[in-house]
């Protein structure tokens, strides 16, 4: 049954990545790719751990305002 679940959440998944465009931020990040001092700066500032820290805020801000949203639905806040 879970392998099931999984595949329709798949088709789900691909059919929807097929409707939605594109990132319109695409080729923009290609052209950073050609920066030569991009790794310089890098260094000293961690880009990516900055993304990452800040898509775990974003999920966790996410999640408090979908559980907001379930709990006023279920009345255990007003």
């Amino acid at each position: 049954m879970f392998t099931f679940m999984k595949e329709i959440l798949d088709k789900f998944l691909s059919f929807l990545l097929q409707i939605l465009p594109t990132s319109p931020f695409a080729p923009l990040i290609d052209n950073l790719e050609q920066l030569p001092y991009l790794g310089y700066i890098n260094y000293f500032v961690p880009v990516g751990t900055c993304v990452k820290i800040g898509e775990a805020w974003l999920a966790a801000i996410a999640l408090f305002y979908l559980w907001s949203v379930v709990a006023r639905w279920i009345k255990l806040i007003e």
